[in-house]
C-alpha cells in the first residue's frame, strides 16, 4: 500500500499501521476470519447461553437470540463503515478516536482491554473445569488444588505460546480447534431435532413473546454471547487486504455466530424442562437424547475451545496495548516485536501473566471460581458494551467530518447507539440483585482508573494525549476520494498545537526522549 511520507492534518499526523514491526500480510480471510470466531468462542456460548437464555424467557428464548443478532449486525455494520476506509492494530479504541477525539479513543480502547484481560481469566477457569472433566472421565482427574494450578499452567502456557509464534500459526489453530468443538456439540444438537421428531414447536415461534420484556431481558445476555467478534479490528497492521477482509469478517463472523445460536438454541429448549440447571447442560442433554457417548469428545474439544479463546483475546489485546505505547500513552517495552516472529511479545507476555495470576488467585481463593468466572465475565462484558457504545456513536460523526454520512449509514448508526444504550438501561432496570448490581461500579471504578491516567498525560505530556488514536491507515480508495474532495482536516479534534519554542525543544531531545522519536514516523493520511 503507497503512502506519502508526511502529512499534516492540522498538524496531526497519523502515522502508517504497517509501520511499527508487525508482520503485515499475514492472514487472509480465514485467518481474519478465525480470529474473531474464535474470540467470540461461539462452541463455549452453545454450552451454556440457551439454558441461560430460557430461564429468563422461557420459550421465548429463541426470540431472544433473534433480538441479540440483529442488535449485534447494527453494532458490526457501524463498525465496518469505518473498517472498510481505515484499518489499525488499535482496534476500537482507533474507531471511537476517530469521531469523538483522543481522549475517547483511550476510554474505548481501556474498555475493551478490561473485556479481553478479563476474558482471558474467565476463559483460562473455564478451561481448566472441563479439561478436568475430561481427564476424569479417562482416569487420570483430580481435585486437587495442586493439579488445577498445574492446569492453569499448561492452559496459560499454550494461549502464550501460540499467539508468540505469530498470528497465523495461532489463527490456524483457533479454526480448526474451534470448528472440532462447534461440530462436537452439533452431535447433541441433532440428536435433539432427531429426539423430539418431525414436527414444529410453534409456541417458541409466537411473535406475541416480542410483547414480553422478559424475552428482551434475555436479549442483554444474547448480545453479550457476541463479544470478541469485534477483534477482527485489531488485525489492521497483519491482515492481507485489510481494508475489505476486516470489513467481511465483522458481518460474517456475526452471521455465522447468529445462525449457530438459533439452530441449537431451538432443539435444546424443546427438552430443557428436565435439565438440572446446577450441573452441566450438555452432559444432560446428550444423555436425554441417547449420545451419552459424545459426552467425553465434548469435554475434550470444549477445553480446547477455551484455550483457543483464550488465544484469540490475548492475541487482540497484546495488539491493543502495542498501538497504546506506540502512541506514548503507555511504557515503551511494550513496542518491542520478536526479531523473527514478528509479534508484540512483550504485551502478549503480559497479558499471559495477568490471566495467571487472576486465575491462580481464583483457584486457590476460599470465594471459589464462580466469583471470578462468573462475576469477571459479567464485568468483561461491559468493557465491550461501553467499548461498542462509543464506536457507533464516533462513526456518524467521523462520517460526517469525512463528507461519507448517508442517510442509510446514519439510521444504522442510530439504530445501533439505541439498541445498545438499551441493552446497558436493561443492567441497571429493573435493579438485578445482589452482586450484580455492583458489579456495574466495578467496572466503572477500573476504567476511571485507567482514565486518571489519560489525564495525567493531558496535563503533563499533552503532545502525547494528541497523539492516542492515530495510528491507522487508509485505504488508497478513501485517500483518492479525500484528495478529490480537497478534505485536509479528517481527524481535526481542535487539539491547541505546541509553540514553536515547544516544537524545538522537542526536536532537539528526539534522540534522548522515545516519545519524540514516535513524532519522526512516517504517515499516512
Amino acid at each position: 500500500m503507497s503512502t506519502p511520507n508526511r502529512i499534516e492534518l492540522a498538524g496531526r499526523g497519523l502515522a502508517s499501521a504497517q509501520d511499527h514491526g508487525l508482520q503485515s500480510d499475514a492472514l487472509g480471510f480465514w485467518g481474519v476470519f478465525a480470529q474473531g470466531l474464535a474470540a467470540a468462542a461461539p462452541s463455549v456460548a452453545l454450552a451454556s447461553v440457551p439454558f441461560a437464555l430460557f430461564v429468563a424467557a422461557g420459550k421465548g428464548a429463541t426470540w431472544a437470540v433473534l433480538v441479540g443478532l440483529g442488535i449485534t449486525v447494527l453494532i458490526a455494520t457501524t463498525i465496518s463503515f469505518q473498517a472498510k476506509r481505515t484499518v489499525s492494530s488499535g482496534s476500537l479504541g482507533t474507531y471511537a478516536g476517530n469521531g469523538l477525539g483522543p481522549g475517547f479513543a483511550y476510554a474505548a480502547g481501556f474498555s475493551l482491554l478490561i473485556g479481553y484481560i478479563g476474558f482471558a481469566t474467565t476463559g483460562t477457569l473455564g478451561g481448566v473445569v472441563y479439561l478436568d472433566s475430561f481427564l476424569e472421565s479417562i482416569g487420570l482427574g483430580s481435585q486437587a488444588t495442586w493439579f488445577r494450578l498445574l492446569l492453569v499452567v499448561i492452559i496459560v502456557g499454550v494461549a502464550t505460546y501460540l499467539p508468540f509464534r505469530g498470528v497465523s500459526i495461532a489463527a490456524k489453530y483457533e479454526l480448526v480447534f474451534e470448528l472440532i468443538a462447534i461440530a462436537s456439540i452439533l452431535v447433541i444438537i441433532v440428536a435433539a431435532y432427531v429426539g423430539y421428531g418431525f414436527r414444529v414447536d410453534w409456541e417458541q415461534w409466537n411473535p406475541a413473546h416480542l410483547g414480553s420484556s422478559t424475552t428482551f431481558i434475555a436479549a442483554v445476555s444474547a448480545v453479550g454471547s457476541y463479544a470478541g467478534f469485534e477483534s477482527v479490528a485489531s488485525l489492521g497492521a497483519e491482515a492481507k487486504d485489510a481494508h475489505r477482509n476486516i470489513a467481511r469478517s465483522l458481518l460474517r463472523v456475526v452471521l455465522l455466530l447468529g445462525v449457530l445460536y438459533v439452530v441449537s438454541t431451538y432443539p435444546q429448549i424443546l427438552h430443557f424442562n428436565s435439565i438440572d440447571g446446577d450441573k452441566a447442560i450438555l452432559p444432560q442433554l446428550a444423555d436425554s437424547t441417547g449420545v451419552h457417548w459424545v459426552n467425553q469428545v465434548v469435554s475434550g474439544t470444549v477445553a480446547i475451545a477455551f484455550v483457543v479463546f483464550v488465544t484469540a483475546v490475548t492475541t487482540a489485546a497484546a495488539r491493543s496495548l502495542f498501538t497504546f505505547a506506540h502512541e506514548g500513552a503507555l511504557p515503551a517495552a511494550l513496542t518491542k516485536v520478536h526479531p523473527r516472529y514478528k509479534t508484540p511479545w512483550v504485551g502478549i507476555a503480559f497479558i499471559g501473566v495477568l490471566s495467571f495470576v487472576f486465575s491462580v488467585v481464583a483457584t486457590v481463593s476460599s470465594a471459589g471460581r464462580v466469583v471470578f468466572d462468573v462475576y469477571g465475565a459479567f464485568v468483561a462484558n461491559w468493557g465491550f458494551l461501553v467499548s461498542y457504545l462509543l464506536v457507533v456513536v464516533a462513526t456518524p460523526i467521523w462520517l460526517y467530518k469525512i463528507r461519507a454520512l448517508t442517510p442509510l449509514r446514519l439510521v444504522v448508526s442510530v439504530a445501533a447507539t439505541l439498541a445498545i444504550g438499551y441493552v446497558i438501561f436493561s443492567n441497571f432496570y429493573p435493579a438485578p440483585k445482589f452482586p450484580f448490581n455492583i458489579l456495574p461500579l466495578i467496572y466503572g471504578g477500573i476504567l476511571l482508573a485507567g482514565l486518571a491516567w489519560y489525564w495525567y498525560l493531558k496535563r503533563a505530556k499533552p503532545e502525547v494525549a494528541r497523539r492516542i488514536g492515530s495510528i491507522q491507515t487508509l485505504s488508497e480508495a478513501e485517500q483518492q476520494r479525500l484528495i478529490d474532495a480537497g478534505i485536509l482536516e479528517v481527524l481535526d479534534h481542535g487539539a491547541p498545537q505546541p509553540s514553536a519554542d515547544e516544537a524545538k525543544t522537542d526536536e532537539e531531545s528526539a534522540d534522548k526522549d522515545t516519545e519524540a522519536q514516535r513524532d519522526k514516523e512516517p504517515v499516512a493520511p
